[in-house]
């Protein structure tokens, strides 16, 4: 059996020889140029890594596709992926902590003044009384979580030792934590909108959950309200976001992911002095790759006895 491991900005390639070790029967081959993973994925029975349409087309024994990301939406992009036979598994659970924290940040930011704080500390500027003015509590706020899987549930977890309210909304919504106050399914999200002051998407990109949030579900929210996107570009609509932040409707909003990426230096995004940008790196933790090989060592041994499904193997129906 042959495992090829190609491009990921995980550096997960660092655990080959502790792979070699564990399964001296498996061949593991590390490719980084384009031309040299079209040979080895020839014969390859497995492939973590990212790939696109003409490189999975050059495998002609492939089984099993890991992806070293939870989102697997550019792999669903290319038809034979998601209408074949090749098993397509995410790293789903790998990054609920770290997105949760950076959700929390990026409130953070707006609540706390810290982002007003940078930009006055780069002109030298001490205005205690123009920050100290804008600054809440999130005590006794709602948040709106929308998409309640891994990431938003570790992101209610701790969002409720702020005192907050929680509410959520998902496609299967499952059990409801204690800390929960109203665990719906999708078809109420006009309600988590309209109560929320904090929403954060979570959910993933499928043909579903492109555009979900555009001008009409953001008119829908308060005045002061927070909107943050972590999961994937697309999912909230840029072009209404960029008019509702221009016109006040929503108070800020903050986003790690967009479509296109990158982000064009010509989008109107860039310049809103109520928008915080990071460049999708949310998902970033120095245990992302070890929490990856984890789920993929579990998966290469469910895979050899025959214990199916894998974890994380993506139903291509709904896309996740």
């Amino acid at each position: 059996m042959k495992v090829l491991i190609g491009p990921n900005p995980m550096g997960v390639e660092s655990f080959i020889s502790e792979l070699k070790e564990k399964y001296t029967d498996i061949d593991f081959v590390h490719c980084t140029t384009h031309e040299d993973i079209l040979i080895e994925i020839a014969d390859a029975d497995i492939y973590l890594g990212w790939l696109n349409r003409e490189t999975f087309l050059a495998a002609k024994n492939l089984k099993w596709i890991q992806s070293p990301s939870s989102g697997i939406d550019s792999y669903m992009t290319i038809p034979e992926v998601a209408k074949g036979d090749v098993i397509l598994t995410s790293a789903s659970g790998t990054h609920g902590a770290c997105l949760a924290e950076s959700a929390l940040a990026m409130v953070l930011a707006f609540t706390r003044g810290i982002r007003d704080c940078i930009l006055h500390q780069q002109k030298h500027e001490w205005t205690p009384g123009d920050i100290r003015s804008k600054l809440v509590e999130l005590t006794g706020s709602t948040m709106g979580i929308i998409g309640f899987g891994t990431v938003g549930r570790a992101l209610a977890k701790r969002a409720q030792i702020f005192d907050m309210r929680i509410i959520a909304v998902d496609l299967r919504p499952g059990d409801k934590p204690e800390y929960v106050s109203e665990l719906w399914e999708m078809d109420h999200l006009p309600e988590l909108l309209r109560q929320s002051d904090y929403v954060v998407v979570t959910v993933p990109r499928t043909p579903q959950t492109l555009d979900m949030i555009g001008s009409a579900q953001l008119a829908m929210m308060k005045p002061g309200a927070i909107l943050i996107g972590i999961s994937r570009g697309g999912i909230i609509n840029q072009e209404a976001l960029a008019e509702a932040l221009s016109q006040k409707s929503l108070a800020a909003a903050a986003l790690d992911v967009f479509f296109p990426e990158p982000l064009p230096v010509d989008s109107k995004l860039w310049d809103m002095d109520n928008l915080l940008i990071t460049p999708h790196i949310a998902g970033g933790t120095q245990f992302e790759s070890r929490h990856i090989i984890s789920i993929f060592c579990e998966n290469l041994e469910r895979l050899v006895q025959g214990r199916m499904p894998l974890r994380n193997q993506v139903d291509k129906h709904f896309g996740f």
